[in-house]
């Protein structure tokens, strides 16, 4: 079956939309030099950054991904926008939004530890249905209503995972490019950075972000990857990310380049509501 989060990347070619699930009612900064500041190490400014953030009971993000895939002479531009509360301490739980300017669509989310979760129209859900208009269990699915459709995890992650945005898990997404990192400073925020051209290297975050792009059996051809924290340098809390990615899948012998480049805001720390359950989901 067709998943969810594909549709929202490679198959935005077709603009296809297939619903999966179970119906539930539920400017680059240059290096500053030791001898004119005190800038800090890597090493340094990821132990700060992670004891500042293990304090973050919960924040908001914002994350803007653009993408263009160039296919044979076809030009393929799509931005998708994420916007969660996200609770960390003492549990995890995001609610939000994910859009998608391509297919010019958008869907509420919900998620905890074990379970992932997206609204639908049921007038939607019965445009994709292959049961003439009748849910899994047999009743008819009413186009006035919303639905909540189950995700898999590995359909969430292209979202949302702890490894690409949560504060403290990401750093350590990125430890082993600790020999490529370098410390800068941009006004108030100190900037911790890496750039990565040897293919092995660049794999790893080329999956980490891109995930909906890697379709089985495809070759990643990586170009160039570069990864970018700001933050506060007073209270060492995340302000922003950036990830910039460029490489080429192969499949068949077709070639197609991938170029993403992906902003994460941070903010309203430890200043957002808890996250409910939606009632229809229990």
């Amino acid at each position: 079956m067709n998943s969810f989060f594909k549709t929202i990347g490679t198959s935005l070619a077709v603009g296809a939309l297939l619903l999966s699930g179970t119906i539930g009612w539920m400017s680059n900064p240059g290096v500053v030099s030791a001898a004119t500041s005190t800038v800090v190490t890597a090493d340094q400014m990821i132990s700060k950054v992670t004891a500042a953030s293990k304090a973050i009971k919960n924040f908001h993000l914002d994350v803007t991904k653009k993408q263009d895939i160039q296919s044979g002479g076809v030009r393929i531009s799509n931005t998708n926008t994420l916007k969660l509360d996200i609770n960390r301490l003492p549990n995890f739980a995001a609610a939000g939004t994910v859009a998608s300017s391509l297919l010019e669509t958008s869907y509420s989310l919900y998620a905890n530890d074990k379970e992932f979760y997206y609204l639908v129209d049921g007038s939607e859900l019965i445009d994709e249905s292959e049961d003439e208009g009748y849910d899994d269990e047999g009743e008819p699915i009413d186009p006035d209503a919303q639905y909540w459709l189950g995700l898999e995890k590995t359909e969430w992650d292209a979202f949302y995972s702890k490894g690409q945005y949560d504060p403290v898990s990401m750093l350590d997404s990125v430890k082993s490019y600790k020999k490529s990192m370098k410390v800068s400073t941009a006004g108030a925020q100190t900037v911790l950075q890496f750039t990565v051209t040897d293919p092995t290297a660049a794999k790893g975050i080329i999956k980490l972000y891109d995930q909906e792009n890697l379709w089985d059996g495809e070759i990643v051809q990586p170009k160039s990857v570069t990864w970018k924290l700001f933050v506060n340098t007073k209270t060492w809390q995340t302000e922003k990310l950036t990830v910039d990615l460029s490489y080429v899948l192969v499949s068949d012998g077709a070639k197609d380049t991938y170029t993403t480049k992906i902003e994460a805001k941070y903010s309203k720390n430890n200043k957002g509501a808890a996250i409910v359950k939606p009632a229809e989901l229990e």
